[in-house]
């Protein structure tokens, strides 16, 4: 009976699995959306048969991506099954929920990495190549739209905006990294709910306003930020230069989010209504200055722990 079931259940999530891959190839509005849902399949089937029948799932899943969707499509189908099948493991170890949307990103940055190099051996297309030709074109074009509108185009901003083009392509690891964290973060979403009209005791995610980062982050953030002073001098484009600012780049990301939560906390424990932390956060993201504000508090939460001393003072 355990065997009809692990097949019966393979095949209803393959079906499915297959639609979400059709949707994306004939409908690519709706399956842009869609999308993020490609891995449920594969992290509902791992909790509920195990890693080693997931396996199998996932072969069968590459042989109908060539049978009903394109050889452009099997990367797609490589990442999102690999990922689910890790998200699917720690849901079945039962870990906490921050512990799997942390394994979820590695599984799906790792992946994409594996998409580039498969796409370039397999497909002969190299899609750092093709990314640096279309940012080109858009520097072209860009010049093209502000000449036909009349504008002066000098070359201090045409170097502007190479500039801002080669910064994003420096920047090509952390939005690998950011990609991982969105598929994650949602693949997780929608598998949890499912899982748990299945009967399944999925943990659910804490509060955001009780996000705490380890205070470690705090001292990565400041060697970092001296390593990221013009006296070392790395040379651009160097080793060092693209892995010093996309660690800068990320950890005052992951800073930036530390005060968003205290902000969070600090309007929960004073009986503030919710949308204050909401409409601050937005506004945030309108003014800089307010973003400056932001991670300020989050560094000092983090160095000097203020929800303690707001706890304290409460009491």
């Amino acid at each position: 009976m355990k065997g009809i079931r692990y097949i019966t259940e393979g095949a209803a999530l393959l079906a499915l699995f297959v639609a979400l891959l059709l949707f994306l190839l004939y409908i690519p509005v709706i399956g842009g959306f869609l999308t993020l849902a490609l891995a449920v399949p594969f992290i509902v089937y791992t909790v509920r048969h195990g890693v080693k029948r997931s396996i199998l799932f996932f072969v069968v899943s590459l042989l109908l991506t060539l049978l009903f969707g394109t050889v452009v499509t099997l990367p797609a189908t490589m990442v999102f099954g690999i990922s689910g099948i890790v998200i699917g493991y720690l849901y079945q170890r039962k870990k906490a929920r921050y512990s799997v949307l942390l394994g979820g990103t590695i599984a799906f940055s790792l992946a994409f990495l594996l998409m580039f190099v498969l796409s370039s051996l397999l497909m002969n297309v190299n899609l750092i190549s093709e990314m640096n030709n279309a940012l080109n074109q858009s520097i072209d074009q860009s010049v093209d739209m502000m000449k036909s509108l009349g504008q002066t185009v000098t070359d201090e901003q045409v170097q502007q905006l190479e500039q801002t083009i080669t910064t994003f392509k420096y920047l090509l690891p952390l939005f690998i990294v950011m990609l991982g964290v969105v598929c994650a973060f949602f693949s997780q979403l929608i598998a949890a709910s499912v899982l748990k009209r299945l009967k399944h005791d999925i943990e659910s995610f804490p509060p955001f306003r009780e996000l705490q980062l380890p205070k470690s982050v705090i001292w990565y953030y400041l060697i970092v930020l001296i390593l990221s002073f013009p006296s070392f001098n790395f040379e651009e484009g160097s080793f060092m230069f693209i892995a010093i600012l996309n660690l800068a780049m990320a950890l005052q990301m992951l800073v930036m989010l530390q005060g968003f939560s205290f902000i969070f906390y600090f309007s929960y424990q004073k009986g503030y209504s919710k949308a204050i932390p909401v409409v601050v956060t937005i506004l945030a993201f309108i003014l800089p200055i307010l973003l400056q504000f932001v991670r300020i508090l989050g560094i000092i939460d983090l160095g000097f722990n203020l929800r303690k001393r707001i706890g304290n003072v409460d009491k």
